[in-house]
């Protein structure tokens, strides 16, 4: 009795070619995951809707199915590949398991850019890269933010029914022989397949004049290998430049206030200045709180948009402080906001410098501090691995770095690390002994709480069932800092400590301009009531700006070369941001700000302080010039190490100061003390 014909759902399966047999179905799987991806994304746009840009929509769909097409011709490539070479070596098995397996991953790819956009409004990208470099914590922050129960098994399921549905096309070219002309022919297929991707990655990236309208164009593996390729990316013949003597007059003039004096020639790339700050040297101790994603639109005297109250710790603590209302943060990782708060080092494109090599011995306020007698000491609530961050402290000068596994107080944990009362826990012993024999001392505090999986101990901030979990965790993040400065009041360090309080950035960039500066506002403020009159500060300024401004408080002189500037010298109407958002940077005046973008182009927009607005308009020269001459010349200042500590060459006004208090001017080589 002759056995019924195989059915195929593809259709009736060729005796010749099994290879291409194979390959169209693959690349019809990949087209339709990457367009339900593509569908489901244009659904979830917030700044533009079907109703208001039905063709501006169509188009990005159009596009990104030019994107989806390369890419999907490389993943059948290498999937027929693996099937060809599996069957030269007669690997069945093995050829089944490695296609069904990556089905599954593609599967899972889609619901990863899902779930992507959802937290960063943006493709895959460079954040991604760096996550799947810390398996632990990703993996760790997955299992707590969402039931693996309910979403690995569809992601499995569908996997597996694709792979059912090819295993007689996978089993016929696993069954076959393909001689030498067919695997020529195969690497062929391989070549062009990866010439055409990295001809759609070259082609102009999209500009629509909608930043989600450009994301949404986007395919998110391509997007994810690109940021993988271009960490270290190049300023000059990438960006717009501008000739180095005019840049390095304008960053001068960037930087001058009425109390520095700059060290070095006109003609040297540096910006070395004496920064003078007359009156009482209060050596006071320093605490820096950099606390995880708290964005403005958590803070109720900010921009908090919800009727119910957040933040009632620092609303009260905005009225008791110096608190800066107009603070933009360097970029949309934490990383990046350690760089700016710690080395006041202004951003450039591509990664943080606490990734890049070469941050060792960059300009800090440990080193600044440290050289003025002062121990220091960084303590995070997770492991100070992630992101090379243990590294990049260690770098700029810390004398001690402490993380999660020094915390000797672990009630309650996440994937990223302690709860933010056990931080706080452990920094009230910390600075016990740090002072104990009165010499001052810094200590930084970074906290993981306000972050996905947005979880934390509910014993004293219950959660509230009528806002999200982001609302939730940031009120249990300001009450605990709210607790924290209350039990420090009982130590008797506390008179004499200027507390910092600082987002790394805010909680979700997203919105229409290509740089949603709006999105980058963060609370920031300094508080020591014996010490710090109460004040408000609405001049627009930079998280780079925190050093010199904290400095210029202690009433400390120094030498300087940070790109920040003390925000009470500066003149009614000033200030300038910079920021960086994946591969652009902005830079901002009030009235205007500047885009600078990888392929040589630059945007102009309308800038108003605390606004969401941002229409567009011609680039204004002068911030232009300004972007272009800060941005490269401390490209060229990193790479040539000249942003980086040297014996300090000071003035003699600079030596009796260094002689009255015994600070040793030789450089932060600090004995540690044991703690």
């Amino acid at each position: 009795m002759q056995a019924a014909p195989r059915r195929d759902p593809f259709g009736p399966l060729p005796p010749r070619h099994p290879l291409l047999a194979l390959a169209w179905p693959l690349m019809a799987l990949s087209l339709v995951s990457a367009t339900l991806v593509r569908l489901v994304l244009a659904i979830r746009l917030e700044t533009v809707g079907w109703a208001r840009d039905p063709l501006g929509i169509l188009a990005a769909l159009a596009r990104g199915a030019i994107a989806d097409t390369a890419t999907a011709l490389v993943l059948t490539a290498v999937a027929v590949a693996v099937a060809a070479l599996c069957a030269r070596r007669g690997l069945r098995t093995v050829g089944h398991l490695a296609l069904a397996l990556g089905l599954m991953l593609v599967a899972f790819g889609a619901l990863a850019e899902v779930v992507f956009w959802e937290e960063f409004a943006a493709r895959l990208n460079g954040v991604a890269v760096f996550y799947l470099m810390y398996p632990r914590e990703v993996i760790g922050n997955l299992r707590e933010s969402f039931d693996l129960r309910l979403y690995l098994p569809p992601v499995v399921a569908a996997g597996a029914l694709a792979w059912w549905s090819l295993r007689h096309r996978i089993g016929a070219v696993l069954a076959s022989s393909p001689g030498l002309p067919t695997m020529r022919r195969l690497g062929l297929a391989v070549v062009a397949a990866s010439v055409g991707i990295g001809l759609a990655q070259a082609l102009p990236a999209p500009a629509s004049g909608n930043r989600e309208l450009d994301e949404l164009a986007r395919n998110g593996p391509a997007s994810m290998l690109r940021a993988a390729l271009t960490n270290d990316t190049l300023y000059d013949g990438v960006y717009p430049g501008i000739d180095e003597g005019l840049a390095l007059a304008l960053l001068r003039d960037t930087v001058a206030q009425d109390n520095t004096r700059f060290l070095d020639p006109p003609q040297r790339r540096s910006i070395r200045r004496w920064v003078e700050n007359r009156g009482r040297d209060r050596r006071l101790n320093v605490v820096v709180v950099i606390d995880e994603s708290f964005g403005s639109r958590f803070v109720d005297v900010l921009d908090d948009p919800l009727p119910q109250t957040l933040t009632p710790n620092l609303d009260r603590l905005a009225d008791e402080s110096l608190f800066f209302t107009n603070v933009y943060a360097s970029g949309q990782r934490s990383v990046r906001g350690l760089e700016a708060v710690l080395t006041s080092f202004t951003p450039i494109p591509g990664i943080s410098t606490a990734r890049r090599p070469g941050a060792e011995g960059m300009h800090s306020l440990p080193a600044t501090l440290g050289r003025l007698g002062y121990r220091t000491a960084m303590l995070y609530a997770g492991r100070a691995l992630f992101d090379n961050m243990g590294e990049f402290w260690r770098g700029i000068g810390f004398d001690h770095v402490w993380e999660q596994s020094d915390i000797r107080r672990q009630t309650f944990t996440t994937a990223w690390g302690v709860c933010d009362e056990d931080l706080f826990t452990e920094a009230l012993e910390r600075m016990d002994r740090l002072t104990a024999d009165g010499r001052p001392a810094l200590l930084s505090l970074f906290t993981v709480s306000n972050h996905r999986p947005y979880l934390f101990p509910e014993d004293h901030v219950p959660r509230d069932p009528a806002l999200g979990s982001r609302e939730n965790t940031a009120r249990y993040a300001d009450w605990a800092f709210g607790d924290f400065l209350e039990r420090a009041r009982r130590h008797r360090w506390f008179d004499d400590t200027v507390f910092v309080f600082v987002a790394d950035h805010g909680h979700k960039v997203n919105g229409a301009a290509d740089v949603p500066l709006h999105r980058y506002r963060i609370p920031m403020l300094m508080y020591a009531p014996k010490h710090i009159a109460p004040r408000r500060v609405d001049t627009l300024a930079a998280q780079i700006d925190l050093v010199p401004t904290l400095l210029g408080q202690l009433g400390l002189s120094y030498e300087s070369s940070f790109f920040g500037l003390d925000l009470l010298r500066v003149p009614p109407g000033g200030g300038r941001i910079a920021v960086a958002h994946n591969f652009s940077v902005a830079f901002a005046r009030p009235g205007h700000a500047v885009v600078l973008e990888p392929d040589g182009s630059e945007r102009g927009y309308r800038f108003t302080p605390g606004s969401e607005a941002l229409p567009p308009e011609a680039p204004d020269p002068a911030v232009s010039a300004e972007a272009r001459a800060v941005t490269q010349t401390a490209h060229r200042m990193f790479y040539a190490h000249e942003y980086h500590e040297t014996a300090p060459r000071l003035p003699s006004e600079a030596r009796s100061v260094h002689a009255s208090t015994g600070a040793r001017p030789e450089g932060p080589g600090l004995a540690r003390a044991p703690l």
